[in-house]
């Protein structure tokens, strides 16, 4: 195998130039361009020469010069010194996720795995798209920043290994309690990570957000594997993060505004969104869901484009604050 990370680089290079189907039979000029470009440094022709000669030794690879055509090209048509070889279409694909990775890099979940996503950017897509960062085609939300989530690679391995943890969580405004906890999710809800397991306190699956979190040490407890435990379904009812045990989801009809309807429907609010009736002045949409704070919360926000219409417990506890929110300006 090549001793060097640029070695391996350059054959990827080749190997792409000798299996790109719209410029067939590459000449050495030709292929030592690409390498240059791609690798944004100079090389020498007798280096690409040994690069060709070594992929022979090293993998077999059938480069061959084709007289007629004036350049080189696998004598086996099929040939790729990729364990996996990709389509351009998967190839492009890798060149958006490897601008996507990029958004993610710099939090600390992420940096133990950058060496294996080197290797797969490195190995499956070296190309470059010259003159154009991955933020000019690209944006995400910014990721979670890696001093509000101490915790999170400590209980992404306690889930990966079935490691029980002790966990004293403080939610707000209560006292600090000590858990015997079984992580078994973790899950980013707007810029906020959680974590949902088992507790012994609790004897229950319960959620803990990590920045409540005062401290982790590893338990000679137990590990407690809840069987049948589904993300999906833990999450079906809940109307962002809230997850209620032994509570009924209930049917919930919010009618909107023409001018909002169209955004509602491109982006729905919640997974069970229904539409029931569509007219030039409203549309009125069905969930079923959990009545929560959250959900109070983002009809609010909405303000005179949404009106609820059942259930009557929802539209007393929507009337009642927006009655107390007009009181703070009289």
């Amino acid at each position: 195998m090549p001793k060097n990370k640029s070695a391996v680089l350059r054959y990827r290079i080749i190997d792409g130039c000798l299996t790109n189907s719209m410029h067939p039979y590459p000449s050495l000029e030709s292929i030592h361009q690409k390498v240059e470009s791609q690798l944004e440094k100079a090389i020498s022709i007798s280096m690409l020469n040994k690069d060709l000669a070594a992929m022979k030794e090293i993998y077999g690879a059938p480069i061959a010069y084709h007289k007629q055509k004036g350049g080189y090209h696998y004598s086996e048509p099929d040939f790729s010194i990729s364990e996996f070889p990709l389509t351009e279409e998967e190839r492009e694909a890798l060149d958006f996720s490897t601008a996507l990775l990029q958004q993610i890099r710099g939090t600390r979940l992420f940096q133990q795995f950058e060496n294996a996503i080197n290797k797969v950017i490195e190995g499956y897509r070296i190309s470059k798209i010259i003159g154009v960062s991955q933020r000019q085609f690209l944006q995400v939300e910014e990721p979670v920043r890696p001093q509000d989530s101490p915790y999170l690679e400590q209980l992404l391995q306690s889930i990966i290994h079935q490691q029980p943890l002790a966990i004293t969580y403080q939610g707000y405004g209560r006292e600090p309690k000590l858990h015997q906890f079984s992580a078994h999710l973790l899950k980013e809800y707007r810029n906020c990570w959680y974590v949902v397991g088992y507790s012994d306190r609790g004897k229950n699956l319960l959620m803990f957000a990590l920045d409540r979190i005062k401290e982790i040490t590893n338990s000679n407890s137990e590990y407690i594997k809840v069987e049948g435990f589904d993300p999906d379904e833990f999450f079906k009812y809940s109307f962002g993060i809230t997850q209620i045990h032994e509570a009924k989801p209930e049917k919930v009809v919010l009618q909107f505004t023409a001018y909002q309807a169209p955004f509602v429907l491109n982006q729905p609010l919640h997974h069970s969104q229904k539409l029931l009736k569509q007219n030039a002045d409203f549309v009125e949409i069905e969930y079923h869901v959990y009545i929560t704070t959250e959900l109070i919360m983002t009809i609010l926000s909405y303000g005179k484009e949404v009106k609820v219409i059942q259930p009557q417990t929802l539209k007393d506890k929507i009337k009642a604050t927006v009655q107390e929110m007009a009181a703070q300006y009289k």
